[in-house]
């Protein structure tokens, strides 16, 4: 009924403490199941404790959540927080209040930019032939919409945004919340108005053999790279779309070894430039123009440094600048940053924008593998809610990156750049896994009006390629899926949890790029509509791909 609970420990800069268990806990009695942790919280030159007791009776489960901070730190969050699932989208809900007034609403269909529920004491909702209730206590809570960051739930926290933050917090300084959840049988008369399905977000039944159409339910969009610092020769990738490079406006030093960098690896590879621009000052856009090699560039876009949005003022120069300067690409809007910021200044966006942009990474909130996982079905969503927003606009989905390029939420503007950068690197990067994630991710994004799609950055730690000169797994992945831009994506019918399929309809016949996402070997039955039966062995965390046909 729910994703999760957990306490979470968050500093200034909305970078959660790693938790690590001390102590465990456990008495049986009276139909009464007690757990208790200790947990101790640690990173970011802070630290906190926490004792959290779980008690389960019945139909009711309690999660008490006491913490003392040993030292001095500023924070934006300390306590609890509610994951729901997300295909609660669309279901009802009574929300109870601070005072016991009620409001009768609903988990939200489209992504929502805004906190649904605000000002949160309870909330009661049925699904399943159940009635649930949750009840919160310590703290006010609210909730927000975490498929704005490719999260697969909605999260009920503590402490409304409403408030300042970060919060000092004092040695000593002590925080209690507790959460119950109830379940019963919901009344016969309400049943039969559930609607929901309760097989979304479950394992589907694996199916023996999995049928290939030759209808086509899309086409292999553009597909790009980001300029990295990595001084590894490169090669040209047949069919790459762009290579996009980000540069700073107000840094002019930093923004010219960036172009040439760019420059380098943009002609190895043999592609043009998708330049994004950000600054805060909107006059030094010109100075970088006038760097640019604007018949190499195919794409251009400015954001703020701060908002990390299309700002008014910024469009309006890049406007003038580039048409003074007889630019014939494309001039983008939207956010350098995640799907939320776009979501939330959709009415910033230019009327006369020619396309729209925003960027993807799956560890906002939490750094797990099936975290990852999870986010390629919200994916889609965000494309499909970014296509909405732009009104049938072009949508060019990234960078899309394992770890954050940066942190949008930082109210701290003083972060080390060499950290920064080494926490942007995710040791997943040249492992298999990465392939089969970003196989996923294609599948999820191969939407009608979505053109390109960057992953990654060409070499490095973060790239394609490693600076040893060999091509990662997702490297040879995006250069054969690169050279079949604009082919037909078939209709692929059955298959089993966490498997990727991608057939594309290629010159020779059809292709079927295949991925793995789960800890364990699978072995599909796939054929061609009216075909012979293949069979295809992928191991765990593995992208492949064979010819059908």
């Amino acid at each position: 009924m729910l994703r999760g609970i957990r306490a979470v420990v968050r500093d200034h800069d909305w970078r959660t403490l790693a938790p690590d268990v001390e102590a465990i806990t456990r008495s049986d009695g009276d139909g009464i199941t007690s757990l208790g942790l200790t947990i101790g919280f640690e990173g970011f030159n802070a630290s906190y404790r926490a004792e959290l007791v779980l008690r389960a009776s019945g139909g009711e489960l309690s999660v008490t959540f006491d913490g003392v901070a040993p030292g001095d730190f500023s924070s934006n969050r300390i306590g609890l927080v509610v994951l729901h699932r997300p295909d609660d989208a669309g279901r009802g809900i009574t929300v109870t209040h601070p005072g016991n007034t009620r409001t009768q609403c609903a988990f939200p269909v489209e992504i929502s930019p805004h906190q649904p529920f605000r000002e949160v004491a309870a909330m009661h909702w049925e699904r399943d032939g159940t009635a649930f209730g949750l009840e919160f206590s310590g703290d006010t809570f609210e909730t927000e919409d975490q498929r704005n960051w490719t999260d697969a739930s909605f999260k009920t926290y503590s402490t409304p945004l409403s408030r300042p933050f970060p919060v000092a917090v004092r040695a000593g300084d002590r925080v209690r919340q507790s959460i119950r959840l109830t379940a019963e049988p919901a009344k016969p008369a309400t049943r039969a108005r559930d609607t929901g399905s309760s097989d979304i977000g479950r394992p589907d039944s694996a199916s023996a053999v999995v049928t290939v159409h030759h209808a086509a339910v899309g086409m292999v969009p553009a597909l790009g790279t980001s300029a990295s610092g990595s001084s590894a020769p490169l090669v040209p990738v047949p069919g790459l779309a762009a290579l996009l490079v980000e540069l700073p406006a107000d840094d002019l030093a930093a923004a010219t070894t960036g172009i040439r960098q760019a420059r380098r690896q943009a002609a190895e590879l043999g592609v043009a430039l998708d330049v994004r621009l950000s600054g805060q000052a909107p006059e030094s856009i010109a100075a970088v123009l006038e760097l640019l090699p604007l018949d190499q560039v195919s794409r251009l876009a400015a954001f703020g440094s701060g908002s990390h949005v299309t700002e008014p003022e910024l469009w309006q120069h890049l406007q003038a600048e580039t048409r003074r300067r007889g630019f014939a690409g494309t001039l983008v809007a939207g956010a350098r940053s995640h799907f939320t910021e776009l979501n939330r200044t959709a009415q910033l966006l230019p009327a006369d924008a020619q396309a729209i942009t925003y960027s993807i990474t799956p560890q906002m909130h939490a750094t797990e593998v099936p975290h990852i996982v999870e986010s390629l079905q919200i994916q889609r969503q965000t494309a499909l809610n970014a296509l909405r927003i732009g009104s049938g606009l072009p949508l060019h989905v990234g960078p899309i990156t394992l770890k954050a390029r940066f942190n949008a939420v930082s109210t701290d503007d003083a972060e080390d750049p060499q950290t920064a950068e080494l926490a942007a690197t995710d040791p997943l990067q040249g492992e298999e896994f990465t392939a089969a994630w970003m196989l996923g991710s294609i599948a999820a994004l191969s939407l009608p009006g979505v053109d390109s799609i960057s992953y990654f950055e060409a070499s490095g730690p973060r790239g394609l390629r490693a600076d040893g000169g060999d091509d990662t797994p997702a490297g040879r992945l995006l250069a054969g899926l690169a050279a079949l831009r604009g082919a037909d994506v078939l209709k692929a019918d059955g298959g089993s949890p966490g498997l990727v399929l991608y057939p594309v309809r290629a010159r020779a016949g059809v292709v079927l790029f295949a991925a793995n996402l789960t800890p364990q070997p699978v072995r599909p039955a796939v054929r061609l509509e009216d075909g012979a039966i293949s069979n295809f062995d992928i191991p765990a965390w593995t992208a492949v791909s064979r010819p059908l046909s």
